[in-house]
């Protein structure tokens, strides 16, 4: 596998009862290359009734997690066997070669009765190791503590999404390109940084494909319609319009250059919508979460950091009107969320007063660190 530099190496799958979680986590695994341990977890039917579920091993190995009757643990209609679920799926995640892809279908109510498990997946989530996991839902201390974590990748899987998640969520174990995004302020020089750096690479012989949110399409013309009409929508909707904007663009654009092994250059991201309407009182975690569902993590963020009094001052040069947003108390609001999320990122701070070419320098030697081929 060819991991994202990003580092972010844990994608935690979660949805509704039904969705296709088990199916999902199946479908990706399929496409990405050995080595791989870990287990699935598979409901078992006879004469069309659910009579319990199983485990199996990816290399083969098969057991009972919990079936109807009485006994102890119970979850429900289900007895669990313990011993034997521990004994297995231990083994199928023990330690091994580095590089090793750990898979968990699932982390729920049942599995959780191990003491010995939560600790191999409290090991696996700290780790370097790359996993692929599902979680359940419940009021259970421990699926709350996974909740909380903030390093791991969150997908939610609902029916509308769930195909496209085959292919979004592999990229986060094999992606032969690169995504190098650009955030500042509006007037910061982050488009004309982007421009000069598609140039360069382009010049060394590197594909390259350059794009920018909103993007050019129906939802992306749409947004910008309303930011300069300064229409007085919600920041709900707004952010719902950049949401739909964005995964169009990463189902349609992003994740098959990825993919194609082209390094994507991407004027804004979501970590705009992070800044923009987490400003008017949106949550982030919650914005995040949802983004990166559909949204591939970025191996690199390149934030270009002026001054609010700078950017207005760019702005106002433009003699064009200005959008919504482009006043000095909501610029101040959004650059303060900027700096608090950006270390949760791979990223690279740069002072947009200082010359382009210089800026140029400093992201090329950032680049040279494992980035480029």
């Amino acid at each position: 596998m060819r991991l994202p530099a990003h580092g972010r190496h844990k994608v935690l799958v979660h949805g509704l009862p039904g969705t296709g979680k088990t199916t999902l986590i199946s479908r990706v695994i399929e496409e990405l290359p050995d080595p791989k341990r870990g287990f699935l977890t598979r409901e078992v039917r006879e004469g069309g009734r659910r009579v319990g579920f199983k485990i199996r091993t990816l290399d083969g190995r098969e057991a009972w997690l919990a079936k109807r009757g009485r006994g102890w643990p119970q979850v429900g209609k289900y007895r669990v066997f313990l011993e034997i679920f521990e004994k297995l799926a231990l083994s199928a995640l023990a330690p091994s070669e580095p590089g090793t892809l750990y898979v968990v279908d699932e982390i729920g109510k049942m599995e959780i009765f191990s003491e010995a498990f939560c600790q191999r997946i409290r090991e696996l989530l700290s780790g370097p190791e790359p996993v692929l996991a599902s979680v359940g839902y419940g009021k259970v201390p421990f699926l709350e503590e996974i909740f909380r974590l903030e390093s791991p990748v969150f997908c939610e899987i609902t029916p509308e999404n769930r195909d496209y998640l085959v292919e979004r969520i592999r990229v986060e174990f094999e992606r032969p390109g690169r995504l190098i995004v650009f955030e500042g302020l509006d007037g910061s020089g982050k488009s004309t940084l982007a421009q000069e750096l598609a140039r360069k690479l382009k010049e060394e012989g590197l594909r390259v494909l350059l794009t920018r949110e909103p993007t050019g399409g129906e939802w992306g013309q749409k947004i910008r319609e309303h930011l300069q009409k300064r229409t007085p929508l919600s920041p709900q909707a707004y952010a719902e319009l950049f949401f739909r904007d964005r995964w169009e663009h990463a189902q349609k654009v992003l994740v098959p250059a990825l993919a194609r092994g082209k390094i994507v250059l991407c004027d804004r991201y979501y970590l705009s919508t992070l800044a923009y309407q987490g400003s008017q009182g949106l949550s982030v975690k919650d914005l995040w979460r949802r983004n990166e569902t559909v949204a591939p993590v970025p191996d690199l963020v390149v934030f270009v950091d002026v001054p609010v009094e700078l950017a207005l001052e760019r702005i106002r040069a433009r003699n064009t009107p200005r959008e919504l947003y482009e006043r000095e108390e909501e610029l101040s609001a959004i650059r303060k969320i900027y700096l608090q999320v950006l270390p949760r990122f791979r990223h690279l701070k740069l002072s947009g007063d200082r010359p382009v070419e210089e800026l140029l320098e400093k992201l090329r030697k950032e680049l040279a660190e494992g980035l480029l081929p």
